[in-house]
């Protein structure tokens, strides 16, 4: 029995698949499923019933798999205590990041003062929607994640607020309403929408916006620059932040920004982590580096 076996076992629990677990664990799923088989044969019970449709854990599986995660919790916290005694910043850092150009957070600035201060970190990055970043975290996969207003409700986790950022109607050039100094939510409710899929922070927040009048989501993408490209092909309107609009528009001359009247739509932007206890030294300096960017910002912060 070894750590990766229970590894093994813990993600095909959560994904209820062998082939997503192999794939999230980045490994080849006969060599997966061998090691799960291996654990089996030595415990002497069947963990998941297996179908050629479906994986479920067994009543063993159900009992054992709190105890497997309790495992691998200890030995994650040993080497998070020791590393504190240690007084050292090394090791592998996992950071989480939605979509979120470097007009509103220039990460790649934020990494290289991170790597300038602490070369012995190893950092990987991994995007996707908030939700599945927020989940992520809790589940141990990522060390810290920044995400959209998804974090509020994360109880469990350590969540801070980083900033927030007006957001701005973007339209086509040719599009009757360009004119106009600013637009309403019932005049936007009327057009096609681009916006991201649930789950994404963004895509938070437009809804909120119109949680009290209906509009149509014609297209979901997942970068800003499909939003971009959709709305200059005249595919419908869009809501960006503010920075992130402004610099888009500098240099596309199809695009029209503009502000829409008494509403509230902000971009809210956080980060999430384990509890403080549970955080590695390499989490706890890249926090810190985090707050110096942000307070670092030329925009208004909110």
């Amino acid at each position: 029995m070894n750590l990766q076996q229970l590894r093994y076992v813990l993600a095909v629990a959560e994904t209820r698949s062998f082939t997503r677990a192999a794939e999230g664990l980045f490994v080849v799923q006969s060599a997966l499923s061998q090691q799960v088989r291996k654990l089996e044969d030595e415990l002497g019970v069947p963990i998941f019933n297996r179908t050629t449709r479906s994986v479920s854990l067994t009543p063993a599986g159900e009992a054992l798999t709190p105890l497997m995660r309790q495992v691998i919790a200890g030995v994650d916290q040993l080497a998070i205590d020791a590393q504190a005694l240690r007084g050292a910043v090394t090791g592998r850092l996992t950071v989480g990041m939605m979509e979120i150009p470097s007009e509103s957070l220039d990460v790649a600035a934020l990494m290289a003062t991170f790597h300038a201060r602490y070369p012995d970190v190893t950092v990987t990055l991994r995007s996707g929607g908030s939700d599945l970043l927020v989940q992520a975290t809790r589940e141990r996969k990522l060390d810290v994640a920044i995400v959209g207003s998804n974090a509020a409700r994360s109880t469990d986790l350590a969540c801070e607020h980083l900033f927030s950022e007006s957001l701005v109607a973007v339209l086509p050039v040719t599009h009757p309403l360009a004119k106009e100094p600013a637009v309403t939510l019932d005049e936007l409710a009327e057009l096609p929408f681009i916006d991201f899929p649930p789950g994404y922070g963004l895509r938070r927040e437009t809804d909120r916006g119109f949680a009290a009048v209906k509009r149509r989501v014609a297209f979901e993408v997942t970068r800003v620059d499909e939003v971009i490209h959709f709305v200059c092909q005249n595919l419908g309107v869009a809501l960006l932040p503010e920075s992130v609009a402004h610099s888009r528009a500098q240099t596309n001359p199809t695009l029209v920004l503009l502000p829409v009247q008494n509403a509230d739509l902000r971009r809210e932007v956080h980060l999430v982590a384990p509890q403080t206890q549970l955080q590695s030294a390499a989490t706890r300096a890249f926090i810190q580096c985090v707050h110096e960017h942000i307070s670092h910002r030329t925009e208004p912060v909110r």
